[in-house]
């Protein structure tokens, strides 16, 4: 497969579709059926409606559901998630771009002595870069399991080592307190970091206020998968974030998008 000149898409042209004119972005993490069926994503096109509604600015997905709701997006972005046991820097980006894609993800675990995958992203950027796609890299500290792993200076390395392969942005996670993350995560880079969400919260606010502290941080935005889609109302979830994000919002005032009837 090859692409002419005159059909190269600018990365940042694609980023443009992710990311608002604010250059911030509330994403929705819509990958967690890989493995099997998964809460809040049983009805897969009706769950990309409701993030959509509630003003997702893009959504990070499988390739099978990425085909599913496609028609679903109404022009709001797609990141497809290349996350698999086996490499898929060989084929993925190919395929991503016949999705429609404007960016393609990939989690690696920097600091794990089995299964890093650092070695996998780092030839899937340079496959990105022959095909001009965002690339959205995200390190996490030995794995998602050892939470023990996730301080602030793992984080900070980790986002280091994923910015230096030459991603173009970064999901990861946040750890407090808000200054000590602008300084050193955020400060010593100079693509977007976005934070993610993590378990489901059992309080809303909590999710909220990791929201705001990201932001206060420096972050450019958040990836949220379950924090948002196992809500009551997904598409309040999304207001109530994007209020924060794009707003300006405290968490008092993002929980009142939470009650807005619709």
């Amino acid at each position: 497969m090859t692409l002419a000149d005159g059909d190269r898409h600018h990365p940042k042209r694609r980023l443009h579709h992710i990311f608002a004119r604010d250059g911030r972005a509330v994403i929705v993490a819509m990958d967690g059926a890989r493995s099997g069926p998964a809460r809040g994503l049983e009805n897969p096109r009706q769950a990309v409606r409701n993030v959509v509604a509630g003003g997702a600015d893009a959504i990070l997905t499988t390739p099978g559901m990425a085909k599913a709701t496609a028609d679903q997006l109404h022009g709001q972005g797609l990141i497809i998630g290349l996350d698999a046991d086996d490499d898929t820097s060989d084929y993925g980006v190919e395929a991503a771009i016949r999705a429609g894609a404007d960016a393609v993800e990939l989690k690696v675990f920097p600091g794990n002595p089995h299964l890093s995958k650092v070695d996998h992203l780092r030839r899937l950027a340079a496959r990105c870069d022959q095909w001009n796609m965002p690339l959205l890299g995200e390190p996490i500290p030995v794995s998602f399991q050892d939470t023990s792993a996730h301080t602030l200076a793992n984080i900070a390395q980790a986002s280091r080592i994923g910015a230096e392969i030459g991603c173009d942005f970064l999901k990861v996670h946040y750890a407090g307190p808000v200054a000590e993350y602008a300084s050193e995560v955020i400060g010593p880079l100079s693509i977007p970091v976005l934070c993610l969400g993590g378990p489901t919260k059992a309080d809303p606010r909590d999710a909220l206020q990791l929201c705001f502290d990201a932001i206060a941080a420096g972050a450019r935005g958040i990836v949220f998968g379950r924090n948002i889609v196992t809500a009551d109302r997904p598409d309040r979830m999304c207001a109530a974030l994007g209020a924060i994000v794009h707003a300006g919002a405290t968490v008092e005032q993002a929980l009142k998008e939470l009650a807005v009837p619709h």
